[in-house]
C-alpha cells in the first residue's frame, strides 16, 4: 500500500469519524427540538382548552365543555383531549365513547402538584397535563374541601420526527460520503503536488545511488522536514563520493606501485644481462693489468675501456634508480618530448637485442601539456615495453607526435606504431581491463595498459588502440593541451 493511499485512508477515517459524531450529536439536537416543539404544542392546546373551559365553567354553562372538547379535539396531530380526575377515570373526552373508561397505568397523571409530560417513544405520543384546581367560583358544584377537582390531559402525537430523523440522516450521510470522495481527491493532489513528487524524486535519486551513482543529488526545497531530509541526504551522498574517491585513488596507486614493481623485477633482469658484458670485460682489462703492461699506450687503452665499461653500468644504474625512485605527483607544465627519449634510451639495449630499430619523426613546436612527467614516463614505457614485447623476433617502432583539434578543443596525439603480432579482435575490449594478458605466466601482470589508461584519464585525455593481427598495432595517447 503506498503511502499516499494510507494518507488517503487515514485522514478520511479521521475525517469521517468527525462527521459521524458531528452527525449524531446534531440529529439528537434535532429530535430534542422536535420533541420540544410537539410537547410546547400539547402545552398550547392544554393551555387553550383549559381557559375555554374554565370559562364555561365559571359562568355555570357546563353543557359548553363537551363541545369544547370535540372542537379543539379536530386538530389532526391532536390524539385526545380529556378530563379525568384523581384515580384516571375519563370524565369528558372529545370522544363520547371513552366517557367512563380507565386511563392505562403509563397514561395516568402523577401524584404531584405540577405534573411533567409523560413520553410515549413506542406510541410517539407526549402527553401534558394542567390541574383543575377547586377555586371560590367551582363551590356551587363541588364539595369545598377538595383541592383538585381533576386534570385536563392533552395527548399529542410527533409522528413525523422519525421521518424527519430520517431524511436528516440520509441528508447527512450523503454529505458525509460527498465530502470525504472531495476531500479524498484534494488530500490526493495536495499529496501529490506538495508531499508524493519530491518522495518519489527522493526515492528515485536513493535507487541511483544504490545502483552506484553518486553524483546523484536531491533537489531540496523549502525549509520544511523534507527540504532537510534532502539536504542531509545530498550531504550524505557527498561523503561518501568523497570516501569512494580517496578509496579508488589508493586504489590506484597501489596499482601503478604493483606494475611499477613488477616492470622494475622485469627490467632488473634485462639489464643485469646489459651489465654482465662490460663487466666481463673489465676483469679482463684489470687481469691484464694485475699482470703488469710495459706499453704505455696499452695501458692507457685499457684504462679507457675501463672508463668507458664503468661509465655504462653507471648509465644504465641510473636509468633504473631513475625509474625505481617513486615521487608525489607534481603537474606542470611539460614537453613530451624528453620524456619519449628518455623512455627509449632506457629500453634501449633491450631493443638492440632483440633486433628492434626505432624512429622518431621530428616534430618541432610541441606545445606543453600540463602533466606529471613520472606518471607519463610510465605510460609510455608502458606501451613501449608491450610494443617490444610484441617483436620477439625484431621489428620497428615510430613514434610520431602532432596537435589536432577535437570538438574546439586542442590536443597533443602521441602515436606509438609496431611492427609486431597485432592484438585478435577479440582482446581490444580488454586490454584496459586490470589484470588482463596475453603474455606468458611471469613475463606480465596485466596492469600495465589498465594503469597507463587511469593515469590518462586523469590527465583529461584518452588512448585509442588500433591493431591488425599480423601487421602490428598502434597506440594513441591523447592529451589536453593546456590543462590537466
Amino acid at each position: 500500500m503506498s503511502l499516499r493511499l494510507k494518507m488517503i485512508l487515514g485522514i478520511g477515517g479521521i475525517l469521517f469519524l468527525v462527521v459521524l459524531g458531528y452527525t449524531i450529536i446534531a440529529l439528537e439536537r434535532q429530535a430534542t427540538h422536535l420533541r420540544d416543539m410537539a410537547r410546547r404544542e400539547a402545552d398550547l392546546i392544554a393551555g387553550v382548552t383549559d381557559r375555554a373551559i374554565s370559562r364555561a365553567m365559571s359562568d355555570g354553562q357546563t353543557q359548553d365543555v363537551q363541545a369544547i372538547l370535540e372542537r379543539i379535539g379536530e386538530d389532526p396531530d391532536l390524539l385526545g383531549i380529556r378530563i379525568v380526575n384523581g384515580s384516571g377515570r375519563i370524565l369528558r373526552s372529545n370522544r363520547a365513547e371513552e366517557v367512563g373508561r380507565l386511563l392505562p397505568a403509563t397514561e395516568r397523571p402523577p401524584k404531584r402538584e405540577g405534573p411533567e409530560p409523560t413520553w410515549d417513544r413506542l406510541g410517539q405520543t407526549v402527553s401534558v397535563y394542567r390541574v383543575f384546581s377547586n377555586g371560590p367560583a367551582c363551590t356551587r358544584c363541588h364539595p369545598g374541601g377538595q383541592d383538585v377537582l381533576g386534570y385536563l390531559q392533552a395527548r399529542v402525537s410527533f409522528p413525523t420526527i422519525d421521518s424527519e430523523l430520517a431524511q436528516q440522516w440520509a441528508f447527512m450521510l450523503l454529505l458525509a460520503i460527498l465530502s470525504l470522495a472531495i476531500a479524498g481527491a484534494l488530500i490526493g493532489i495536495f499529496f501529490t503536488v506538495v508531499v508524493g513528487r519530491r518522495i518519489e524524486h527522493l526515492s528515485s535519486t536513493m535507487s541511483r545511488v544504490e545502483a552506484g551513482d553518486l553524483s546523484a543529488r536531491v533537489s531540496a526545497r523549502g525549509p520544511d522536514e523534507l527540504g532537510r531530509l534532502g539536504e542531509s541526504f545530498n550531504a550524505m551522498v557527498a561523503h561518501l563520493a568523497d570516501a569512494r574517491r580517496q578509496l579508488e585513488d589508493q586504489h590506484a596507486q597501489e596499482i601503478r606501485r604493483a606494475e611499477h614493481l613488477a616492470s622494475l623485477g622485469q627490467m632488473a633482469a634485462g639489464i643485469a644481462h646489459e651489465i654482465n658484458n662490460p663487466i666481463a670485460g673489465m676483469l679482463n682489462c684489470v687481469r691484464t693489468l694485475g699482470r703488469g703492461v710495459k706499453d704505455d699506450q696499452q695501458r692507457v687503452q685499457y684504462l679507457t675501456m675501463l672508463r668507458e665499461g664503468l661509465g655504462r653500468i653507471g648509465r644504465i644504474v641510473g636509468q633504473l634508480l631513475s625509474f625505481a625512485r617513486e615521487e608525489k605527483p607534481q603537474v606542470k607544465p611539460t614537453a613530451i618530448r624528453p620524456i619519449l627519449g628518455k623512455c627509449l634510451g632506457f629500453l634501449e639495449h633491450e631493443m638492440r637485442r632483440r633486433g628492434i630499430t626505432y624512429a622518431v619523426v621530428p616534430d618541432d613546436g610541441l606545445p606543453l601539456v600540463l602533466a606529471d612527467a613520472y606518471l607519463l614516463e610510465q605510460v609510455f614505457l608502458n606501451i613501449l615495453k608491450n610494443a617490444a614485447d610484441a617483436m620477439p623476433n625484431g621489428g620497428a617502432i615510430t613514434v610520431t607526435s602532432r596537435v589536432r583539434e577535437v570538438d574546439r578543443s586542442w590536443f597533443l596525439r602521441v602515436e606509438i606504431m609496431d611492427t609486431g603480432v597485432g592484438i585478435l579482435p577479440e582482446h581490444l575490449s580488454r586490454i584496459f581491463d586490470p589484470f588482463f594478458t596475453t603474455k606468458e605466466v611471469g613475463n606480465g601482470t596485466g596492469l600495465g595498459l589498465s594503469v597507463s589508461y587511469g593515469i590518462v584519464r586523469a590527465h583529461g585525455g584518452f588512448i585509442e588502440v588500433q591493431s591488425e593481427v599480423g601487421k602490428g598495432s598502434t597506440f594513441a595517447v591523447v592529451l589536453p593541451v593546456g590543462k590537466a
